[in-house]
């Protein structure tokens, strides 16, 4: 799944979220989830968001994994060793 959003935003504007899309991910994250209930061979879903999305991608990952109770990454946390 892909979460793009308008290409025409200033990448100025790129430092936090300023665009609420929170129920249209919302409503994403149930159909992920409900789409694992249905069918338990889905083991795995990959979800790419870009800054355009709401401004900024690495919020909006960081939102996404909460709706579908992952536990986010601590990225403050992490050394270079542990990313690779």
């Amino acid at each position: 799944m892909r979460l793009i959003g308008d290409r025409n935003i200033s990448e100025d504007d790129f430092r936090k979220i300023q665009t609420d899309r929170v129920s249209e991910m919302q409503n994403w994250a149930n159909i992920l989830r409900s789409s694992q209930e249905e069918d338990k061979r889905i083991k795995l879903a990959i979800v790419a968001a870009n800054n355009h999305y709401a401004r900024f991608g690495p919020g909006t990952a960081y939102l996404f994994c909460g709706m579908i109770n992952l536990r986010p990454v601590n990225w403050e946390q992490r050394s270079a060793k542990d990313t690779f």
